[in-house]
């Protein structure tokens, strides 16, 4: 008879942050870290994670820096990439492993991609969903020359469909307000 998978929740605690975390599957065995996007959670992996496992994987899932249950910075800068590249090493760190399978999704590829370049030696294998390598760095500046201007005239969108990245980096306070001034209506918005 196959043995139970169940998620089990964890903490990766460290001086400088908290992750929160699922995990799946036998602890020692070859982990496979998957890394959610904007707005999701930890959760959104729940139907990989023991499929993963079963596989023979120790598949895990953290709440990025700022969402669910890992801590919640103040400031803007404190979500600079470098830092949160710094949590994910951190937490692999914490379940005793050299090196993992990186997946991530929506705004959790530029993580494992700077995982990849910046600790290779940390890495048997890097996957991304849904956005695409770039290798400059995803950020609007590399991104713009990629806009289909024919979408999204320069006239009129100068940022193309990344303005809502612009008004972020310059209206920190502003944007973050916007969302927390009513969170389930934010919710509601972002998954209806």
């Amino acid at each position: 008879m196959a043995r139970e998978l169940t998620l089990t929740e964890h903490r990766a605690e460290s001086p400088r942050h908290t992750s929160f975390y699922l995990a799946c599957g036998e602890e020692g065995a070859t982990p496979i870290i998957f890394v959610h996007g904007w707005p999701e959670l930890s959760i959104s992996w729940r139907g990989q994670l023991p499929v993963f496992a079963g596989l023979g994987f120790r598949a895990i899932a953290p709440d990025m820096r700022g969402y669910g249950r890992s801590s919640v910075p103040p400031r803007r800068e404190d979500y600079e990439l470098e830092s949160i590249v710094g949590d994910m090493i951190e937490l692999l760190d914490s379940i005793g492993a050299r090196k993992a399978i990186w997946v991530g999704h929506d705004w959790g590829a530029p993580v494992v991609w700077s995982i990849a370049q910046h600790h290779p030696e940390r890495c048997h294998g890097v996957a991304n969903l849904c956005v695409p390598y770039v290798p400059e760095g995803f950020a609007v500046r590399t991104l713009l020359p990629l806009a289909d201007r024919n979408l999204y005239p320069e006239d009129k969108f100068p940022y193309a469909q990344w303005d809502y990245q612009v008004f972020y980096e310059e209206n920190f306070e502003r944007a973050s307000s916007g969302f927390e001034a009513d969170a389930r209506a934010t919710v509601r918005a972002l998954f209806r």
